[in-house]
């Protein structure tokens, strides 16, 4: 979900995240050290780059009859967020779970059956996408924590 946050970026650099071959991607002016704020925001340009990616290489393995998808998911209830929301960070975990509009985490069944569906023949129309699945935490990262703190009293807003 990470890469859903970042701002976006502009046509010419999307389009270089895209289809610039992989060996000489860091060598891309937006990727370059002095252009990277922090570790946050090295995570959210690779995020953005696999969604980028994934749009220009449905476009090219098309011919073969392939589908290229890819699912971003938000934070799954498996061992590494687990420990996370023990740790120096959970804060921040527990307060997008609970902002989140499904106000729960998501669970790696639920992940698995996106990916059913994406790989399954019912959907093969679906090619080129970016699946979001993040119990709506991203929606609210930009439209919905003034309101939801309103809505869920309980919780002051930041």
């Amino acid at each position: 979900m990470s890469g859903h946050r970042l701002p976006a970026l502009t046509a010419e650099q999307d389009a270089a995240r895209a289809t610039t071959p992989a060996d000489a991607i860091l060598a891309l002016p937006q990727v370059r050290p002095a252009n990277v704020r922090d570790s946050l925001h090295a995570y959210q340009l690779s995020k953005r780059g696999n969604a980028l990616r994934v749009k220009a290489e449905s476009v090219r393995w098309s011919h073969r009859g392939a589908r290229v998808n890819a699912i971003s998911p938000g934070i799954i209830m498996t061992p590494l967020p687990r420990d996370a929301l023990n740790g120096p960070r959970g804060d921040g975990y527990r307060r997008m779970i609970h902002f989140s509009a499904a106000d729960r985490s998501g669970t790696p069944d639920e992940v698995a059956t996106v990916a059913a569906v994406l790989m399954g023949p019912d959907d093969s129309f679906i090619t080129g996408s970016d699946i979001l699945m993040a119990g709506g935490v991203t929606a609210s990262f930009f439209y919905g924590i003034s309101h939801l703190s309103k809505v869920r009293s309980d919780y002051p807003a930041a």
